[in-house]
């Protein structure tokens, strides 16, 4: 997908719904970008488990490709 624009640490995206729990990783890349900004230093955080996360994210994407959500 193209869809969405990335300049430096500004997200820019139209999306139908919220696109944060829809796209665990990149909830996870802008909580570690931030931490390492503030930390001064890359901060792993424990795993938490995403798997409806990641169910809801791989449901729209689903519907995008089949160009029933267009």
């Amino acid at each position: 997908m193209t869809e969405g624009v990335r300049y430096n640490n500004v997200f820019g995206t139209y999306s139908h719904g919220p696109v944060l729990p829809k796209n665990p990783k990149l909830c996870d890349f802008i909580l570690s970008t931030a931490l390492e900004r503030r930390y001064g230093e890359k901060i792993e955080l424990e795993p938490l488990p995403d798997a409806l996360e990641m169910q809801a994210h791989d449901s729209v994407y689903d519907k995008i490709i089949s160009g029933t959500i267009k």
